[in-house]
């Protein structure tokens, strides 16, 4: 359980050439690396002719947009002579710069934007931004304000640059740095309003503040005093999907400063707004999409592509947030020292005294499991506005159908991408809620467990390959069994020995480590649960010693011989959960546990001896059970050793 962050993704960026391409199709055309046209870029931009300097920058644009191309960019100084066409006179010239360097920075990675910032892009692009605190109007033409607004190359420029400006601040503490010393959060402050500016300026505005509001005391001293005319926005009537997305982004900046947080006037209208932005099912609509056959949006379409985009974006934030709140503070697990990494070692060399006396005869072992400690008007608010329902909605994904015409359409990769966003995202918000929630506000345990065994399948029967849905999916998993365990529910008590061995495959041939930790955390979970619903007696015979017998053959494999210390630590702090209540005696007994245990013990103490530097956050969960397992040992020796003579 913990919080998210949204990070930067690979959406709509600047097309010079005014028809976007997906990636495979460029690449189709591209038989020479980047590096190849950037010669003939650099003499471009230095032309004199703005109409040259312009064309310059399109190339430059369009080669970011290659999968190589920002890293190949940032190699050049061609960074530096870009940013300083963000001041040039011509006004094309500004829009063509501010677009290239925006692909570059949303393009690349993070040592490519660092790359950026060393290159100076950001005095340049603070000069530019600062032109923008004076008043100004975009250009008007026939086609409409809002259309007005997309063609003026002043606005444009202000829109790219504001990109280019979240990207650098959410990658750089520099960029943060220069952001504050120039007081950019009034610039963007100015372009907030949608009827004003327009959803595309607006938008642009307000996730670029979503972004330096986070932990920036210098923007939240700015923000705080006009909270209340960010609330204003959020409480104006939203239909449009591009209404709702801005809304949603506005809330997370007053959550940011820590306004609208719960015990706040304005808190159920956070959670109002986030329900409605919910509320939709981008499913349907996107297979209306697929069966067009143009694949470009034609009217008949109840909701446009870009559209669509808005909508799954505005509900991937609208998730993270929602994931957030179920998230409070208080149970984040933040293991920091103060001791230099030399120093920890050498207290870690020193033999614990828990070690040895870790458990005393007849002192059970406390259940970890957190209790919910969110506020009372959180729990109100997330059964009013049905909250779990509507995110266990957003775990669903299109029919196979569907997902083979949607490469093959002009949005369909686009959405794609983002649908598979929205899924994981639902998972963790999935998570966050199965460990804060109470039972009954999660629909119960029959619907916990019929969604448990959805997300079996999906992760153990089907193919699953993508890193961050298999993690998501088993930390949903794993925060429901807990749930159902902690709720002493019998529902899983019946589980048998052949529906748990594809979980046991996962769980040691998954080559994620984290995957690899969650099923290992839900089979234990199992293992507990099963011991405490089941008599003494039956516990070490029958289905029920079958199941429990195979269970620890289980973490025992990979208590002994996972590659990760910290998965070896998991498993073995499940065992020693599973086997502290004392009916496991003769269990204990049957499957040679406490000889098995030793004869982990001083491998264990070896590996950690060679991977303490690289443990990280889990090193207080590695200590902890090698001080434990010793104790564990002496304490449950004796019990077990009895049965020996019977």
């Amino acid at each position: 359980m913990g919080k998210i962050k949204q990070r930067r993704q690979l959406g709509q960026r600047y097309d010079p050439t005014g028809v976007s391409r997906r990636r495979e199709d460029r690449a189709e055309g591209q038989t020479q690396s980047p590096s190849a046209g950037l010669r003939l870029v650099e003499e471009k931009i230095t032309s004199v002719l703005a109409e040259e300097r312009v064309c310059g920058l399109n190339t430059l644009a369009s080669l970011a947009l290659e999968e190589q191309g920002p890293a190949c960019v940032v190699k050049t100084q061609l960074v530096a002579k870009a940013s300083a066409l963000l001041k040039d006179p011509s006004v094309e010239v500004r829009l063509a710069a501010a677009g290239a360097l925006r692909n570059i920075s949303a393009g690349g990675s993070d040592e490519v934007v660092e790359a950026m910032v060393q290159q100076e892009v950001l005095g340049p692009l603070a000069d530019l931004l600062g032109d923008y605190r004076e008043s100004w109007s975009s250009a008007t033409t026939d086609l409409g304000q809002e259309a007005s607004r997309d063609v003026d190359p002043m606005s444009n420029t202000f829109v790219h640059a504001t990109h280019l400006l979240w990207n650098l601040c959410e990658c750089s503490e520099e960029a943060m740095n220069v952001f504050n010393k120039e007081g950019l959060v009034h610039v963007l402050l100015r372009h907030l309003d949608p009827a004003v500016w327009g959803h595309t300026m607006a938008l642009a505005v307000a996730e670029c503040l979503l972004c330096v509001s986070e932990n920036n005391p210098s923007a939240e001293s700015v923000l705080l005093p006009v909270a209340e005319d960010l609330v204003g926005f959020i409480s104006r009537p939203k239909e449009q999907p591009t209404d709702l997305h801005f809304a949603t982004t506005v809330i997370g900046t007053l959550l940011n400063i820590n306004y609208c947080t719960s015990g706040s006037n304005n808190f159920q209208l956070v959670l109002k707004v986030l329900a409605t932005m919910l509320e939709p099912d981008p499913l349907p609509l996107v297979t209306q999409y697929a069966s067009d056959s143009s694949g470009c949006g034609g009217t008949h379409l109840s909701m446009t592509p870009q559209e669509l985009e808005h909508l799954i974006l505005g509900q991937q934030l609208a998730l993270e947030i929602l994931s957030n709140i179920c998230c409070p503070e208080g149970e984040q697990k933040d293991f920091t020292y103060d001791h230099d990494e030399d120093d920890w070692d050498e207290c870690e060399d020193v033999p614990s005294g828990d070690e040895e006396e870790g458990m005393c005869e007849g002192e059970p072992m406390e259940d970890d499991a957190s209790k919910s400690t969110l506020a009372p008007e959180v729990h109100e608010g997330i059964s009013h506005f049905n909250l779990f329902e509507k995110t266990l909605k957003k775990v669903e994904f299109p029919e196979e159908n569907v997902l083979q015409a949607l490469p093959t359409l002009k949005f369909g990769p686009s959405l794609l991408t983002k649908l598979g966003v929205l899924r994981t995202r639902a998972l963790l918000c999935l998570q966050n809620m199965s460990s804060a929630l109470e039972l009954k506000e999660l629909g119960g345990a029959e619907l916990l467990y019929s969604t448990w065994v959805k997300l079996a399948i999906t992760v153990f029967q089907n193919t699953c390959p993508e890193t961050e849905l298999l993690e998501a999916a088993t930390g949903a998993m794993r925060a429901i069994i807990d749930r159902l365990r902690q709720d002493q529910c019998d529902i899983l008590a019946s589980i048998s020995q052949d529906e748990l061995k594809s979980i046991f495959q996962a769980g040691v041939s998954c080559p994620i480590a984290t995957v690899r930790a969650n099923v290992t955390r839900m089979v234990g979970a199992l293992g507990c649960l099963l011991v405490t619903q089941t008599p003494e007696k039956s516990v070490s015979s029958g289905s029920v010693f079958e199941v429990l017998n195979t269970t620890t053959e289980f973490l025992f494999k990979v208590g002994a011989h996972d590659a990760e210390l910290w998965v070896s630590a998991e498993a073995l702090d499940v065992i020693i959960d599973m086997y502290s209540d004392d009916k496991t005696d003769r269990l204990a007994h049957l499957v040679h546990l406490i000889d098995r245990l030793r004869g982990i013990q001083p491998g264990f103490k070896a590996k950690h001896h060679q991977q303490r530097k690289r443990l990280g956050d889990h090193r207080a969960l590695v200590l902890t059970v090698r001080d434990n397992l010793g104790g564990f040992i002496k304490y449950k020796g004796p019990r077990a050793g009895k049965f020996s003579k019977t």
